[in-house]
């Protein structure tokens, strides 16, 4: 494909015209050719901010435009010789409530704009924006919330994407975890915010912070961290000392009440801006004190010190495993933690007093969702976990945490009863994705709706209720499919296996012969079980609860167990 194609396919990404095949060519020629990516980090960098100026009030004056950083091509061009870039689609467009003919004119705007950027590379900037300062009302955000804001509103700058026992201080807080430009203060726990431009921003509290613009930020007090995509570049946090200007990059911030500054560079540059100074890049794996009349040098950077996403992730997925132990409805819970002590074992933590270990078959104990979390990879042949769940169940749900890295049979066992006996539940995977699910003798699903990706953490939940004969199904707490029945069936396990399906089979070669049995007996035949559906991929996390659990209860768990990268 010569290059005006490419160029023609990048123009039609950023208007939402591609489809499945050209999106793959696509994502091939940036792969393979740096100038084809040069290229679509320029038009997204000009997407995104051209997006953000349609969404904003109109009747502001010139000068209250959002920046458009200025020669986008030079800001990008310090990207890695083998960097590979995934096209995703524009951040903003998709969460904004336009009105239809401003949406009609943001996107001709923006085919405009790549356009003219991929001839000349320069866009002027324009003047840095007035703060206006709201105060919203709310003062206690929920406990996690997910990466979609909850209200969606045109002046919305920023939302929360995750935060672990936050609260902030009575008329210095978002309105329904949605952000506009004005001033906050955090007086407890940790937040991360998405802006509009992509970028992640999480925060530690005590902290005071303004949110100015999609691609700007003013720290008062407290500690930030940023993470920087493509859609972000040129991100700016704004000190008491000086301004510092992302250059592809993961920084952080410290502003203490004393208005001390420190700046860290995890990875990536920054130009750092003083008044009366020349600018200065600050390289990665490098910290400094930020005072107004220079930098100097600290010793090293501290990762610890800055919290991220991901950190405050696991620190509500701690806090609600503890609650999960403890409650009473837990009939089963694995959190998949190894034992130090039983290495081959996988602890029930319930307190239901079943006592349900599993005894783990092969696998390796490997990292789960988060670096400091456990999880199993099932990668050979044999690789499983058996246990046995006793008694019969009139409504339960089954929740767990699964990533699939390649699918080498037609079906993959995720959670099975051995022989699917009457009222046992089966969910296989399927090689496209999809499920097949069911409880025997009453229904059975076969269906690629919706699919469990590859290489993906993805959260399954099964919801059965025996009585109202109904059965639901979840994909990172969304509807998959649901099923109602007609006979009366009580649900069951027994002996069952994670990441395999076992078939219990008569072996011959240890039957008794008619000859060697005593009268009267007939020949004693040995059972054995033999395994297939074998998963390849990586469990963390799997609960039995008593009850049906609603869709709100499920994306509560999807939520609490969310929060990583």
């Amino acid at each position: 494909m010569n290059e005006q194609q490419i160029h023609d396919l990048i123009e039609k990404y950023f208007l939402g015209e591609l489809n499945e095949t050209e999106q793959a060519v696509l994502r091939l020629a940036l792969e393979a050719e740096r100038s084809y990516r040069d290229r679509f980090r320029r038009a997204a960098a000009i997407d995104a901010q051209l997006r953000h100026y349609w969404n904003e009030d109109i009747g502001e004056d010139e000068n209250s435009r959002p920046f458009l950083p200025s020669e986008a091509s030079s800001r990008v061009s310090s990207s890695s010789e083998s960097e590979r870039l995934e096209p995703r689609l524009p951040v903003t467009a998709s969460r904004q409530s336009i009105d239809a003919r401003w949406l009609t004119i943001a996107a001709v705007a923006s085919l405009i704009a790549v356009v003219g950027v991929l001839s000349s590379g320069v866009w002027k900037a324009s003047s840095e924006p007035t703060v206006a300062h709201s105060q919203p009302e709310s003062t206690t955000t929920p406990q996690s919330v997910d990466d979609e804001p909850v209200m969606q509103n045109s002046s919305e700058v920023a939302w929360l994407v995750t935060g672990y026992n936050h609260r902030f201080n009575e008329g210095l807080s978002p309105q329904n975890n949605s952000f506009e430009k004005g001033d906050y203060e955090l007086t407890d726990g940790s937040i991360t915010l998405r802006f509009d431009s992509g970028v992640d921003v999480s925060i530690e509290a005590p902290a005071r912070f303004t949110v100015v613009n999609s691609l700007r930020m003013k720290m008062d007090a407290g500690r930030a961290r940023a993470i920087v995509p493509e859609t972000g570049h040129g991100f700016v946090i704004q000190t008491p000392t000086a301004d510092v200007e992302d250059l592809g990059t993961e920084f952080g911030v410290y502003v203490s009440e004393e208005q001390d500054v420190e700046l860290h560079v995890f990875a990536g540059e920054v130009n750092v801006h003083t008044a009366n100074l020349p600018s200065r890049r600050i390289q990665e794996d490098t910290a400094v004190h930020l005072t107004s009349v220079g930098t100097k040098h600290l010793s090293s950077t501290d990762d610890v010190a800055f919290t991220t996403r991901s950190k405050i992730g696991y620190q509500r997925w701690l806090a609600d495993s503890t609650a999960r132990r403890e409650d009473p409805s837990t009939l089963l819970y694995f959190d998949f933690e190894p034992d130090a002590d039983a290495p081959t074992l996988l602890r029930d933590r319930s307190q239901s007093g079943l006592d349900i270990d599993g005894q783990i078959q092969g696998c390796i104990w490997a990292t789960g969702r988060w670096p400091n979390k456990g999880a199993l990879l099932l990668e050979r042949a044999g690789d499983r976990v058996e246990l046995d769940v006793p008694g019969t169940f009139d409504a339960l749900t089954i929740s767990g945490w699964i990533q699939v890295n390649r699918f080498d049979q037609a079906l993959q066992a995720f959670f099975n009863t051995r022989d699917w006996q009457s009222g046992e539940h089966h969910w296989n995977i399927q090689r496209n994705g999809g499920m097949s699910v069911g409880v025997s003798h009453a229904y059975t699903i076969h269906s690629a709706q919706k699919k469990v990706p590859l290489g993906r953490w993805t959260h399954l939940v099964a919801s059965i209720d025996a009585q109202k004969r109904e059965a639901t199904y979840y994909i990172d707490g969304e509807l998959a499919q649901q099923r109602k029945w007609e006979n009366t069936t009580s649900l069951a396990f027994g002996p069952c296996t994670i990441g395999a399906f076992g078939t219990t089979v008569a072996d011959p070669a240890a039957a008794h012969s008619d000859e060697q049995a005593s009268a009267g007996e007939s020949s004693l035949r040995v059972e054995s079980v033999r395994y297939n559906r074998e998963l390849r991929g990586r469990i963390d996390e799997l609960s039995i609860f008593a009850g049906a659990f609603s869709a709100e209860q499920v994306k509560e768990l999807y939520e609490a167990g969310n929060g990583f990268d």
